[in-house]
């Protein structure tokens, strides 16, 4: 029986094969006769349907060729997800100036070249995933070094599942001088035979010893004086609100798998963005609820997230702290804030634009916040990372007014943020797709991981309050790292 079934799944794997591999030559084909005409290289796709597919297992399909090139994005409620492999195009600059009008010019001249074959949606296809740092005029450590300040890929194949459907996506770039067109793909094909042996890898991981590790606070009682100092600065009106964040190291005797951490982000944290961006040395992982922007057709979507408090322990407590934070005057006041600014950026970028006069609670696993939805129909040849230079960074994340929330962030925070809290995300062929705020995020470096956590900060904050909401804040990487209990070193 196992022989008959392994034949079975070796023709189907063979028909797979063939169909995208002949849709990619005629795409090739047509690419080759455009960089002809043009005298530049055109890029070209196929896109196949294919069998569900475990995607975290695919992020790990032979690591040693592709590692340091890949990245894996899902939207909460797991209705859209991406795994990208191998680059076959890749924008990197550390450019202060004009980076999100760069990114956005590179694109669309190369998007409106591509020839995509049986395209069933606009998930598949060529997808552009990457993102920015923060703040490109903060000096960069050396954690941070793998991660320009500017980074974009087109991955060479990607999976997207889409509501329960799953394609691959085979990406190639032509020039005028491609002279093998019909040369036998092996990785492609090695891809394909290897798909049914990755769902049967993820549906039968096995459980592993838990990894040993050590949990350093870093400067905790530096960061807290760096409260109270904004506070007085804000009490004394010369700003409004400053987001500082801070970070704790864990040391562990193996490496991290980034695999295993995905895994356990994917299952836990339902109700946010699961991401990671994968370079040779280091891998930017996290599960983020920051909606930053989003569009669609004509439309913008973005979210409002500022305000934060635990969840209970029953049904009972956990309506009681959300009734708490629905009322509270701070919590009140820094949402206000948050949406104010938004509201203001949306209606520059949209014709019209709708926001609800209260927030609504929005739940994760561990941490609730006050959320305000806002919506808008966007104005003529304004583009999607118009939008994001636009909204970045929010009060939620930056403060307000934001220059000098920024240059409150250079002075106090004493931490490289790299691309904690900044916008990563996707576009497609047509300009849509979505941008986050990368928090409740890791950086992973072998045996080391980086943890951030950032709050609000307003003239009634307190330092050791501001503290523990941080400390709330870490718990989901914590747990996915399997860290949560570890022992604290100061």
């Amino acid at each position: 029986m196992k022989q008959i079934n392994g034949k079975v799944t070796t023709r189907v794997n063979n028909v797979a094969y063939s169909r995208l591999s002949t849709n990619l030559y005629a795409s090739m084909k047509e690419g080759k006769e455009k960089a002809e005409l043009l005298g530049k290289q055109v890029l070209v796709s196929s896109v196949i349907e294919i069998n569900k597919t475990d995607l975290p297992a695919f992020f790990s399909y032979q690591e040693h060729r592709y590692r340091g090139r890949r990245f894996f994005w899902s939207e909460p409620g797991r209705v859209l997800s991406f795994v990208g492999l191998g680059e076959v195009f890749k924008l990197e600059t550390n450019d202060k100036h004009d980076r999100f009008k760069n990114v956005d010019t590179a694109w669309k001249e190369m998007a409106n070249l591509a020839i995509v074959k049986d395209k069933p949606s606009p998930y598949t296809g060529p997808i552009l995933f990457g993102g920015f740092s923060f703040d490109p005029y903060h000096a960069q450590t050396d954690k941070w070094s793998d991660f320009a300040h500017t980074s974009f890929a087109v991955p060479k194949f990607m999976i997207t599942a889409h509501e329960g459907r799953y394609f691959l996506t085979s990406n190639r770039f032509v020039g005028p001088d491609e002279s093998s067109l019909e040369q036998d793909d092996q990785e492609l094909e090695q891809l394909i035979h290897a798909l049914p042996q990755l769902k049967e890898m993820g549906s039968t991981e096995q459980a592993h010893e838990p990894n040993a590790m050590i949990r350093e606070e870093i400067a905790p009682s530096d960061w807290m004086s760096a409260v109270d100092a904004a506070a007085s600065s804000i009490r004394k009106g010369e700003l409004e609100k400053v987001v500082l964040a801070r970070s704790l190291l864990l040391l562990a005797n193996d490496g991290f798998r980034s695999e295993g951490v995905l895994r356990s982000l994917l299952d836990e944290q339902q109700n946010t963005y699961v991401f990671a961006i994968d370079k040779p040395g280091s891998c930017f992982i996290g599960a983020t609820p920051e909606q930053l922007i989003k569009r669609q057709g004509q439309q913008l979507f973005t979210l409002s997230l500022a305000g934060s408090i635990a969840r209970g322990q029953t049904s009972g407590e956990d309506a009681e702290l959300a009734s708490f934070l629905k009322h509270d005057i701070k919590n009140l006041h820094e949402h206000r804030l948050a949406v104010d600014m938004i509201k203001g950026a949306m209606q520059q970028l949209c014709a019209h634009v709708e926001a609800p006069d209260e927030p609504i609670i929005r739940k994760l696993k561990d941490i609730q916040h006050l959320a305000t939805p806002i919506a808008g129909e966007v104005k003529e040849g304004v583009s999607l990372l118009q939008a994001v230079e636009a909204l970045h960074p929010t009060p939620a994340l930056g403060g307000m007014p934001r220059e000098l929330a920024l240059e409150a962030i250079r002075r106090l925070e004493d931490m490289d943020r790299g691309w904690y809290a900044a916008p990563i995300g996707w576009m497609n062929v047509e300009q849509e797709g979505e941008f986050v705020g990368a928090i409740r995020s890791a950086l992973l470096l072998d045996k080391q991981a980086y943890l951030f956590a950032g709050c609000g900060i307003v003239g009634d904050s307190e330092p050791l309050s501001e503290y523990k909401e941080t400390a709330l804040k870490f718990t989901p990487m914590l747990k996915a790292l399997q860290a949560l209990e570890m022992v604290l070193k100061n």
